[in-house]
């Protein structure tokens, strides 16, 4: 996410996502090297590629977003959750006309490859899935951080920002919220806030079945400097249920009491129990424009995260185009598998709308042998 976009008056830019700005930082938090004790392996997820492709270029609905977050709906279906998202149709170039409807959150809902996507709105005049109330959505918006089921209900982590003035880069963070759904029929049924006190919360959920939290990730976005930060709600309702935060002295109610637990992540990213070690999978935001998906590891969700290990390198890292955002999708893998996303932009707007592909998620398959001895810790 963290786009602005304009064509005509729209620019789709990443700015705060660990595509710009970012530099390696020493700190007592930040994840050391560990020696290799993994054989890594990775391809194009084909069968998803083409999926989405397929759909994205025949369905006239959607053509392209970014986040691409993903959870199972009680009934068996997948969520994909989006950020910035292009609507409409696929010209005979394989771009998108210059009116394409341009929107800030929508979701798809995979059901055993059917696919249908929900917004705002109508289909004639589509608008984003979530709005903020009463605002102008060109100057204060949500985008969608990750989401979790909760009972019959899917709720949604938003991150809230304002434009600050007329250029790209003007702009803040406001605040965080979540948005519950109905989870059979997608339907909104509630907007909360969130407390924070300049932490993007929503950068990953895990659920944790030991302890009955859900445990939230989040992000301190200091553009050259991302550290993650760590809390929690007993029961998993993000909208009512009490909010702890980690903190130095340990948890406690104090959302301003927060610490750093990791150094180097984008803005979203991953956490899952994988071959018997929690995993943290993220671009790697420790390097500028970096083309490298990286894994964490650690024996608790409060780290330390450590053994840094370069999953894939995404090859439409080049000129103009970037790539951001990479996480895992556990429940679409298996016991050696990671389903692992990522998000495709360019420099250049032209780029978007001369190729549809330069702003579509990617799918990759990372097959990871992980030893679990301690030397490898």
């Amino acid at each position: 996410m963290l786009h602005l976009h304009k064509r005509p008056g729209r620019l789709a830019f990443a700015s705060a996502v660990g595509a710009v700005a970012l530099v390696a930082t020493s700190a007592p938090f930040a994840a050391t090297a560990a020696p290799t004790c993994a054989v890594i392996s990775a391809a194009v997820d084909t069968e998803l590629r083409d999926r989405f492709g397929e759909y994205g270029d025949t369905a006239g609905r959607w053509t392209g977003a970014d986040s691409a977050y993903s959870v199972e709906l009680p009934d068996g279906r997948t969520a994909w959750i989006y950020s910035d998202t292009f609507l409409g149709e696929v010209d005979d170039t394989h771009g998108r006309p210059l009116d394409s409807p341009f929107i800030h959150n929508s979701i798809n809902v995979d059901d055993d490859g059917v696919i249908t996507t929900y917004t705002g709105g109508s289909a004639e005049a589509p608008e984003s899935l979530v709005k903020v109330e009463g605002a102008d959505e060109g100057r204060d918006w949500y985008w969608f951080g990750d989401a979790t089921v909760h009972g019959d209900e899917l709720q949604v982590m938003l991150v809230e920002f304002v434009k600050t003035g007329d250029t790209m880069w003007d702009f803040r963070f406001e605040g965080n919220g979540v948005a519950t759904f109905d989870a059979s029929t997608l339907e909104l049924i509630s907007v909360d806030d969130v407390a924070t006190d300049g932490i993007n919360w929503g950068s990953a959920i895990y659920e944790n079945p030991d302890d009955g939290y859900t445990y939230v990730y989040g992000v301190e976005d200091l553009g050259a400097q991302k550290f993650a930060h760590l809390a929690r709600v007993a029961g998993g309702d993000l909208a009512d249920g009490e909010w702890e935060y980690l903190g130095d002295a340990g948890w406690s109610a104090d959302h301003t009491a927060t610490k750093r637990i990791l150094e180097g992540v984008s803005n979203e990213f991953s956490v899952s129990r994988f071959q018997g070690r929690y995993t943290l999978v993220t671009g790697d935001a420790t390097e500028i424009l970096s083309s490298k998906i990286v894994m964490y590891r650690s024996d608790s969700l409060e780290g330390p995260w450590t053994g840094k290990t370069v999953l894939y390198s995404t090859p439409e890292t080049s000129g103009n185009v970037f790539t951001y955002n990479a996480k895992a999708h556990p429940q679409l893998g298996d016991g050696h598998t990671l389903l692992v996303t990522y998000n495709v932009n360019s420099f250049d707007t032209d780029d978007l709308y001369t190729e549809v592909d330069n702003y579509r998620p990617r799918y990759v398959e990372v097959d990871a042998r992980i030893s679990n001895s301690s030397h490898c810790r």
